[in-house]
């Protein structure tokens, strides 16, 4: 079974069923968090104003019977930066795109004024997002004309009073976003301190994200053409790794599976992805396994081996390399972060 919700019913079924609402705000801090439990979905938020002109979210929804939500985004002057931690979400923006899916380990920068939005969301699924909302006018207005020609030109033209078409963009997040979230989701401090130590860790997501923006200008110079047909067969090279985690074929073999030389496959693929094709393999299984230990109760051993790792101290390094902390420490936290986020902010 299906269930359709338009914005205005979710926001008033969320309202009627709200099973915690707490606030605490004063001169300096402002924070919230609200937990709802309905017959369509579960539903957890946690919200803090950082300063004027910046706020970071969390949210988790798990519905109870297939979702779509249907909403039409307000006509405000807000920059919003998702991640997506958790849990996959088929998305269309009207007039826009009609593939802007949400999927774990991915993240989005877009502005929406007037955009319909249609999300797909599937029963039982969890989804979790960190996201972080910017007004560029207020948060900006202290910075001169030198420092705001390196911001994306989308940015730009919000402070300087051009005309801004709706847009969204779409990358990966990195291992250095990544541990910048879990620092988040695991904030070590109270009251003011805590406030600070947030901030500094949305103003180091929303760095390390503009700067994807200047990485084609940057770049632009030492890249090669690729055909569309390239561009498949990269794309290809990167599934068959995906679907041989355990044992995953060399380079050699991989071109010669995909119908590339070695040589225009690893240019493309670090072309495409900013990366080597084993290096994206690396991540690629640390990714899983990061959710695996959000998913389940299985021990570290045991996922260490489903992601293609038979040594589990060199899984344990390499975990903790890409995120900055152990694997077993990372499932343990984690069993304990969601009612944390939600409900014990304050």
């Amino acid at each position: 079974m299906t269930i359709v919700l338009y914005q205005q019913d979710f926001c008033e079924i969320l309202d009627e069923s709200r099973t915690h609402h707490q606030s605490n705000s004063n001169s300096d801090i402002y924070e919230e968090s609200i937990k709802a439990s309905t017959k369509y979905f579960h539903w957890q938020e946690w919200y803090m104003l950082l300063r004027s002109g910046l706020t970071i979210r969390t949210y988790e929804i798990t519905p109870s019977e297939n979702l779509i939500k249907i909403s039409k985004h307000r006509n405000n002057p807000t920059i919003n930066l998702s991640f997506f931690i958790k849990g996959n979400t088929k998305t269309v923006l009207q007039g826009l795109t009609n593939s802007a899916d949400e999927v774990a380990g991915r993240n989005y920068l877009e502005f929406l004024p007037g955009i319909k939005e249609i999300d797909e969301r599937v029963a039982g699924q969890k989804i979790f997002r960190v996201q972080i909302a910017i007004e560029p006018t207020k948060f900006f207005s202290n910075f001169n004309a030198n420092q705001l020609q390196y911001l994306p030109c989308e940015l730009q033209k919000f402070i300087d009073g051009s005309d801004v078409k709706p847009f969204h963009h779409q990358g990966i997040t990195t291992p250095e976003m990544q541990l910048a979230l879990q620092q988040i989701l695991n904030c070590p401090f109270e009251g003011a301190m805590k406030s600070l130590y947030l901030e500094a860790k949305a103003l180091e997501l929303m760095t390390l994200k503009f700067s994807q923006f200047l990485e084609p200008i940057a770049t632009a110079k030492s890249q090669f053409y690729l055909s569309t047909g390239d561009i498949d067969c990269i794309y290809h090279a990167k599934e068959i790794l995906i679907q041989n985690l355990d044992n995953p074929p060399s380079v050699l073999d991989l071109s010669r599976q995909v119908g590339l030389n070695d040589r225009k496959l690893k240019q493309g693929f670090h072309q495409v992805f900013k990366t080597t094709p084993f290096a994206y393999l690396r991540y690629y299984r640390l990714e899983q396994a990061r959710q695996l230990l959000m998913d389940s109760e299985i021990p570290v051993d045991q996922v260490a081996k489903v992601v293609g790792y038979s040594d589990r101290s060199r899984f344990a390094v390499a975990f903790r390399k890409q995120y900055g902390i152990n694997p077993k420490s990372y499932q343990m936290q984690y069993r304990k972060s969601s009612d944390l986020i939600s409900l014990n902010r304050g």
